[in-house]
């Protein structure tokens, strides 16, 4: 069904909210600042937690989304050498929703201004199946 500008308008003055309007209060979140002296050594010693769940052969996605992620490449190289490490086949996934217009190539790019390249992380890059 089509409806013109002008029926929504005055569908929109007809429409009323019985309910009273809830009263709004301001709220500020503070998030604690953690910062890490070797952000590789951090990444790999967190990642030692699911040793007994990777096995050779795996292939294992790791995604690069970056929100709040200081040292983003340091962070990925290093996840992807502590999986390569029992034999593990990592690689990585742009996880920028619609960052880059949401396209592969442009999540891509994304990654790229960031520092996330294959070369600096040492593995492939993959979006929809494919890499870089």
């Amino acid at each position: 069904m089509w409806f013109s500008s002008k029926s929504l308008r005055s569908a929109a003055k007809e429409f009323t909210f019985a309910a009273p309007f809830p009263r709004l209060l301001p709220v500020r979140q503070v998030f604690k600042m953690v910062t890490e002296d070797d952000p590789a050594a951090a990444t790999q010693r967190e990642l030692a937690r699911l040793q007994s769940v990777v096995r050779p052969g795996m292939r294992v996605a790791i995604t690069a989304g970056s929100r709040g992620i200081a040292d983003l490449p340091i962070v990925v190289r290093a996840a992807g050498e502590w999986l390569k490490d029992p034999g593990a086949e990592p690689f990585v996934v742009p996880a920028r929703g619609s960052h880059g217009g949401a396209t592969i190539t442009g999540q891509i790019e994304v990654l790229a201004r960031l520092g996330v390249t294959e070369s600096k992380i040492g593995m492939p890059i993959m979006a929809n199946g494919y890499s870089s």
